[in-house]
């Protein structure tokens, strides 16, 4: 009887929890975001990057084909309007500044952006981003065998460029859309002067038939100067020539260009099971002829 009323409890109390977590689920309301970054690249024309998404609890989701428009410091839809676009599958949409906004962009040392999206099941969202004008300089110099790589942030105010202290940069060797650090350091900040300087570790890297290879130098999510970033070549890589091994033997090659040893060993295998199979099957056809005579 108490073995029975157990049961029924346990069915109940699953039951609840079970109806609690669909109604969690089915809570989770999708909200509409939009994200708007800023991007300089070797100091020439920015242009600005928009993602719309919904954020369901924690997790984000791409809002595709979803209508965007950008204004620059103002909602006037004739000087302030930077354009109007849709993102595409992953939600994102890239916008270079125009040249009809040449005039406002150099007007000011710091501009205002503001973005608003709305579409099918997006209720209309705006967010908004302030920037400053900065730009980045890459000097090298090797002296007594030591090469260094020497990052200059500037940021322009009142028709001049100023230095840009306590800004996080990252000084690397630019590698196949990854960044690898030049020294020991992730980062480095920029002293009172905008200045910060690494020593290059990174001896024999792999560089172009000349042994040039790419540096960068880059911000991330600055927050009064967005994404802005910077490269350089110099000479300080090593040319190695490319020599395929298709026709050659390796664990890579095709069927017939395997190792020796590997070869001797698959059909070692292959011939030990069979060896063993037909062993079994000449013993049985014996006990057969044995069990008849006995008969």
């Amino acid at each position: 009887m108490k073995s029975n009323n157990f049961i029924r409890l346990s069915a109940v109390v699953a039951l609840f929890l079970t109806a609690s977590v669909t109604n969690a689920q089915d809570s989770v309301v999708k909200e509409p975001t939009v994200k708007l970054s800023y991007y300089s690249v070797n100091n020439t024309i920015p242009y600005l990057l928009v993602k719309t998404q919904f954020k369901e609890g924690k997790k984000y989701t791409p809002a595709a084909n979803i209508s965007v428009q950008v204004n620059m410091d103002g909602d006037s839809t004739e000087v302030n309007l930077l354009g109007k676009f849709t993102t595409n599958e992953n939600g994102e949409a890239k916008l270079i500044l125009p040249v009809s906004s040449q005039s406002l962009w150099n007007s000011a040392s710091q501009h205002h952006f503001k973005a608003t999206a709305s579409g099918k099941n997006f209720e209309s969202t705006e967010t908004e981003l302030g920037i400053t004008k900065s730009k980045i300089s890459i000097d090298t110099s090797s002296d007594s065998g030591t090469k260094s790589v020497t990052a200059i942030v500037s940021e322009f105010k009142d028709g001049e460029w100023f230095p840009a202290k306590d800004v996080e940069l990252k000084i690397g060797i630019s590698r196949l859309n990854s960044l690898l650090p030049v020294g020991d350091e992730e980062t480095y900040t920029t002293d009172s002067s905008g200045t910060v300087t690494a020593e290059f570790k990174k001896d024999s890297m792999p560089g172009d038939a000349k042994g040039n290879i790419i540096l960068l130098v880059k911000a991330d999510d600055n927050e009064f100067y967005g994404n802005i970033s910077a490269e350089k070549s110099v000479p300080w890589g090593v040319y190695k020539k490319y020599e395929s091994n298709f026709n050659k033997r390796s664990l890579f090659a095709t069927r017939f260009r395997s190792p020796v040893w590997l070869i001797a060993m698959a059909y070692s295998i292959i011939a030990g099971v069979w060896g063993v199979l037909i062993y079994l099957i000449f013993q049985i056809i014996k006990i057969r002829k044995l069990r008849k005579i006995a008969a």
